[in-house]
């Protein structure tokens, strides 16, 4: 466990997001709180969703999450559904959904007739994913024409599916509308056996921000809810609601050909290094080498390999004497185009960052004034 270096999350930023999301859509929202709230703290960011916003249902992705969850905040007034990793039947862990409010999403054939046949889930709801062309998870639709019959008394109490390219700017015919008009297949099917639908969901945040998919019951947002935008050019003004502050433990000059760490990583010119104490076992990611960032007003490369403790900022000689042991260094702020920018340096996304901060950083919680 780190001390001076943590991950501060502003809870009221998290809650400006979600306003200006609610004013894109009528639609009820339902939060993505997944892979401890993208890395956020689970447990502080549906307190905040649930109490300070109004939600009245959270996404999970496993069922292990939802019950910790639970058994974590057992007066939290919210319903809970899984998206993926179900355990519905596993008969070690799917007693949950018969106790608590935990649902899962069925997304294929074999769990749909697991449900409909064993009596103790006959007052299960259903909820069911539909295969609209992403391939990953979900029912394909002459799948669901044979499942129908089997569902006219029963109902449907959520069908939804998953947009595979929202995040690229929507065009007319492009997969994202194909997928809409395939979603609206699986509507027709149900329709046209008697089966009937309560709810539906389409949009993640990709979808939302470009005003797409707005019209169903609900709303899916995830990465927008905590900060960087889903699609560029940027159309999303929401805060980054984490920041990653950390601390210079060392400095020093180094001359040109001086090795530095592990491996051969020799200076490539005269220049002033500092090491912070952040390595692959606090952000579990090794690509940071390489990226620039600005501390004080001052340019850094980091350098060489990261370690599992730590790694170098190596800077020009002019920040010689300007920066010192117990400098504050942010790897990101509140401004969602850092993490982004870094997110693009590494070849990666911010969603990664954002998840690879690991249990070794403290969460610091704080409500903007």
């Amino acid at each position: 466990m780190r001390h001076s270096t943590y991950l501060e999350v502003n809870l009221g930023y998290l809650q400006d997001n979600f306003n200006l999301v609610a004013k894109k859509s009528k639609a009820k929202i339902l939060p993505m709180v997944k892979a401890d709230a993208y890395g956020n703290g689970i447990i502080a960011i549906s307190k905040t969703l649930v109490e300070d916003c109004g939600v009245s249902t959270l996404g999970c992705a496993s069922l292990g999450e939802a019950i910790s969850l639970y058994n974590s905040c057992p007066d939290l007034e919210t319903e809970m559904i899984v998206f993926s990793d179900t355990e519905i039947t596993n008969t070690d862990f799917n007693s949950a959904y018969l106790n608590e409010s935990i649902f899962p999403v069925l997304h294929q054939v074999s769990d749909v007739n697991y449900v409909l046949t064993n009596s103790n889930f006959k007052k299960l709801p259903l909820i069911l994913k539909i295969n609209t062309g992403m391939n990953r998870l979900g029912i394909n639709l002459n799948e669901l024409e044979q499942l129908a019959p089997k569902l006219k008394g029963r109902g449907v109490k959520h069908l939804m599916t998953h947009f595979a390219c929202s995040y690229y700017p929507l065009k007319a015919g492009d997969k994202t509308h194909r997928q809409m008009e395939e979603f609206h297949k699986a509507l027709r099917i149900l329709k046209d056996a008697g089966v009937e639908v309560e709810e539906t969901s389409v949009a993640n945040s990709g979808a939302i921000e470009q005003s797409f998919g707005l019209d169903e019951t609900f709303i899916r947002p995830g990465l927008m809810l905590y900060g960087p935008p889903s699609v560029e050019p940027q159309i999303w003004s929401g805060h980054q609601i984490s920041k990653f502050v950390t601390k210079i433990i060392k400095t020093f000059e180094v001359k040109k050909g001086t090795p530095v760490g592990y491996g051969i990583n020799v200076a490539g010119e005269d220049g002033f290094l500092v090491i912070i104490p952040v390595g692959y076992a606090d952000l579990s990611v090794t690509t940071l080498s390489g990226t620039v960032l600005t501390v004080n007003g001052h340019k850094a490369k980091i350098f060489g390999r990261v370690n599992m403790d730590m790694c170098f900022l190596m800077f020009d000689r002019s920040a010689t004497g300007k920066l010192k042991v117990g400098d504050t260094v942010e790897l990101w702020g509140h401004d969602n185009r850092v993490i982004s920018d870094l997110a693009t340096q590494m070849k990666t996304i911010p969603y990664h960052l954002m998840c690879a901060v690991t249990n070794r950083i403290p969460r610091v919680y704080k409500v903007k004034s």
